[in-house]
């Protein structure tokens, strides 16, 4: 059988991973209604860590031939749902401080959790250590496409904001 049904299997192949999905959700909703001003440090924080937790991967775990293929997969599709999840994002411009305000969209939120439990089934039905591996590298490179593309777009969206901001009745991005 691929899942362990006895109570500690249970517990960590199904029940530990849901529960922490339904509390990131929960995190992630509640977060979701505030603005916040948005910060270089924002912007390049995450990519820039993830990045470094690819590498060492990579540099750990060399992957074979189908690996580095399933990695450079897992890129481009992670950098198309970072695009679209880069445009969900809400971005306003605060006239008076003039600071570009951000507010993550229930459909943005939303797609990350869909990605996460993706994830999480394919680790759940692989079962076979060398085919997890594969997954693996397939989903570092959707990950860090989606982060550092969400991040770029967000990015790219601001400067054209405040590149409007002196036209009159410019509209939130």
């Amino acid at each position: 059988s691929l899942i362990d049904l006895s109570p500690g299997g249970l517990m960590m192949t199904v029940i530990g991973p849901l529960l922490t999905l339904a509390l990131v959700l929960a995190w992630r909703l509640r977060r979701r209604s505030r603005e916040r001003p948005l910060s270089a440090w924002f912007l390049w924080l995450a990519p820039a860590l993830y990045l470094a937790v690819v590498i060492a991967m990579l540099a750990t775990h060399p992957p074979p031939p189908l690996g580095r293929g399933l990695l450079a997969l897992g890129l481009f599709v992670g950098a198309a749902a970072g695009w679209l999840r880069g445009r969900l994002f809400i971005l306003r411009l605060d006239e008076e401080s003039g600071a570009i305000l951000l507010r993550r969209s229930r459909w943005a939120v939303t797609m990350l959790v869909a990605i996460v439990s993706l994830r999480f089934l394919a680790n759940l039905w692989i079962g076979k250590p060398h085919d997890t591996l594969l997954v693996t590298d397939l989903m570092l490179g959707l990950v860090f496409g989606l982060v550092a593309v969400t991040r770029l777009e967000i990015a790219l969206r601001a400067r054209r904001l405040l590149g409007r901001a002196v036209e009159p009745g410019a509209e939130p991005l």
